[in-house]
């Protein structure tokens, strides 16, 4: 086994080379003679036999690696996977992943709440242990697929090539319709994320409400609630990095919408120029500056100079938008407060409880605050509508009441005092 100390050396030293290759051949497989150009173009200064011997050294430590039964050569995956994280240049992976790791946590949920009311400590650990790198990897799934579409979007906006632009934004296409509308899907407050996350959430306080009023596994206690936290810190993470994502996709999204909309017109008014001619199709769209009478009859020259000068002092008319010291003062309604109100209700409801006669909410506000616009006396006609100490029922009989020059027909409300 090749000691991590020289592979983290060799990485080290020959981080320009690494980073070229990524960069240049994005995955794809190379031969010797490219590293030793690589080599040879960034340390100009060594001989045939460095470079020889260098090129040699990464092939001894896995660096690169050869592709079976063929003299071509690749990076090792698993440092072309780190160097693609710390470049920034991941991949988009697909929403399916994710899916499956949420599923096997919510699995890995009923297994930790099972070992914890079994209060099995071995059985616990290992399976909090295991929900929190399903939790790390999911994280590093959101962050690793944002990184990509952000180089999905930087690669379409540079891309200078003479395509049309639905083939220069096809992976952004790809991109929106394979993983940000199922992911959206997925997270969204109904989704199985959010339904996931919960149930595992709330058994996770269940268990630690346990611990607590047991006071077996306390030890434990901790690991748990650092599990519990993750999980919530991760889908706040999961939802953050989302929007960022559709947020960069939906503006080449949108242009390559209108752009395709506007190619469909011009093609349509082209298609109608082809058998109509371009008189016959545009004539009713070009501007009519001068009137038939003009177009078959000689101007004189101080019709040109009056009609010359009007355009020189032709000017856009601006609407002025009003001062500050026009605008009438905000004035604040005067509404009465509310408990004045009901308790003057309540009082008048008392003088008349020997009847029990029911009396007409509205009917008893507009008698006594007549002054009331009327979304103030709709708002005391709510409050006491629902308030708690009144017994309120709608009336038998329909009523034709006048707010604001506006006629109503409706059952209105009744109130009794309620009787202990």
């Amino acid at each position: 086994m090749i000691p991590p100390k020289k592979i983290l050396n060799i990485l080290s030293e020959h981080w320009p080379l690494i980073e070229t290759l990524i960069t240049r051949f994005n995955m794809a497989d190379f031969n010797i003679h490219d590293v030793q150009t690589i080599l040879k173009a960034k340390y100009p200064s060594w001989t045939g036999e460095k470079v020889f011997k260098e090129a040699n050294r990464l092939l001894t430590h896995d660096i690169v690696i050869p592709l079976a039964k063929s003299s071509q050569l690749e990076l090792n995956r698993s440092i072309a996977e780190f160097a693609q994280y710390l470049l920034q240049e991941e991949n988009l992976g697909i929403a399916e992943e994710v899916h499956v790791l949420v599923r096997d946590l919510a699995r890995l949920g009923q297994r930790l709440t099972q070992a914890g009311q079994d209060e099995d400590i071995d059985e616990l650990r290992r399976y909090a242990r295991i929900m929190d790198e399903r939790v790390r990897k999911i994280v590093k799934l959101f962050y690793h697929n944002e990184n990509a579409i952000l180089n999905i979007v930087e690669q379409a906006k540079a891309d200078e090539s003479h395509r049309s632009l639905a083939k220069r934004y096809q992976a952004v296409i790809e991109a929106f319709d394979q993983y940000i509308e199922p992911m959206l899907e997925m997270i969204d407050i109904g989704g199985e994320f959010k339904a996931c996350f919960t149930t595992i959430e709330t058994h996770i306080s269940d268990l630690l409400e346990q611990i607590s009023l047991s006071g077996k596994l306390f030890s434990e206690k901790r690991q748990l609630e650092q599990l519990r936290t993750r999980i919530l810190d991760m889908h706040l993470s999961g939802r953050e990095s989302l929007r960022k994502s559709a947020d960069m996709l939906m503006p080449l999204r949108e242009e390559l919408r209108r752009n395709t909309l506007l190619t469909r017109q011009v093609a349509k008014v082209l298609g109608v120029i082809r058998k109509q001619g371009v008189d016959a199709t545009l004539s009713h769209s070009q501007p009519h500056i001068t009137s038939d009478l003009q177009k078959f009859s000689l101007g004189q020259a101080h019709q040109m100079v009056a009609y010359m000068a009007h355009i020189a002092q032709f000017e856009q008319e601006e609407y002025q938008l009003p001062d500050q010291s026009h605008v009438p003062a905000f004035i604040n309604p005067n509404i009465p407060e509310y408990n004045a109100v009901k308790t003057r209700f309540n009082a008048q409801l008392a003088l008349s409880s020997d009847n029990a006669q029911p009396h007409n909410i509205i009917n008893w506000l507009d008698t006594t605050y007549p002054a009331l616009e009327a979304d103030e006396m709709l708002f005391l006609y709510q409050k006491l509508a629902n308030d708690d100490q009144l017994h309120v029922a709608h009336s038998d009989d329909a009523t034709i009441i006048t707010l604001a020059d506006t006629q109503f027909k409706l059952h209105p409300y009744q109130a009794t005092l309620k009787t202990n």
